[in-house]
């Protein structure tokens, strides 16, 4: 008889399928959303993959991971500048329909590291591809990050050096010091943005 951990990831599995669908749909979505918005870098959706998926559902905070987990299908909107950041952020929720937002920052001043917006919106019944309703226990929310390129640099690769066990004080420092040459890169790229806004570029 297979145990809880394998009747689960069967089952998600099983509807990967109907999640890649509902990425394509929300990123051409985001794309309409943002169409004529400036400095965006890039747009993109994925479906969460099956082994990051179990971990995540070991956390005993979730019942029902197959509802409750929210990044089983997540997308990434990257801009140019910080004041970007901004305007993605008004078009984006005129367009969905947010439950939760969240910019996500070291709470102390003097530290410098992961920089992102996090929104959590509801998936739209017409969103949904074909089959959707006949699965039970299917995601309600998906996930929505919006960062600058700096942001985007410094997280995809701290992310699988910082987060690995046993990362000792040296590493940790030097993580610590490209955090705040990205953070300072990327003020000074507004910066000078905002200085030769309206020039023309020939």
């Amino acid at each position: 008889m297979p145990n809880a951990d394998a009747t689960l990831r069967v089952e998600f599995n099983a509807r990967r399928p109907l999640l890649q669908q509902l990425a394509a749909t929300l990123e051409e979505k985001t794309r309409e959303a943002l169409e004529g918005v400036s400095h965006i870098d890039r747009i993109g959706f994925r479906v969460k993959d099956t082994e990051s998926f179990m971990t995540k559902a070991g956390d005993p905070k979730y019942t029902s991971p197959l509802t409750q987990i929210e990044d089983q299908v997540a997308g990434r909107v990257i801009t140019f500048f910080r004041d970007d950041i901004q305007i993605v952020r008004d078009q984006i929720t005129s367009y969905f329909r947010g439950v939760e937002h969240e910019v996500k920052e070291p709470e102390n001043a003097t530290e410098f590291g992961y920089e992102s917006d996090h929104y959590i919106f509801v998936i739209a019944e017409h969103w949904k591809p074909e089959g959707w309703a006949e699965e039970s226990e299917m995601p309600v929310t998906v996930e929505l990050q919006i960062r600058t390129l700096f942001m985007h640099a410094w997280a995809e690769p701290q992310h699988d050096i910082g987060y690995k066990a046993n990362v000792d004080r040296i590493t940790q420092r030097e993580l610590a010091w490209i955090a705040a040459s990205a953070w300072g890169a990327d003020h000074k790229l507004n910066e000078l943005a905002d200085r030769f806004a309206g020039q023309d570029s020939d």
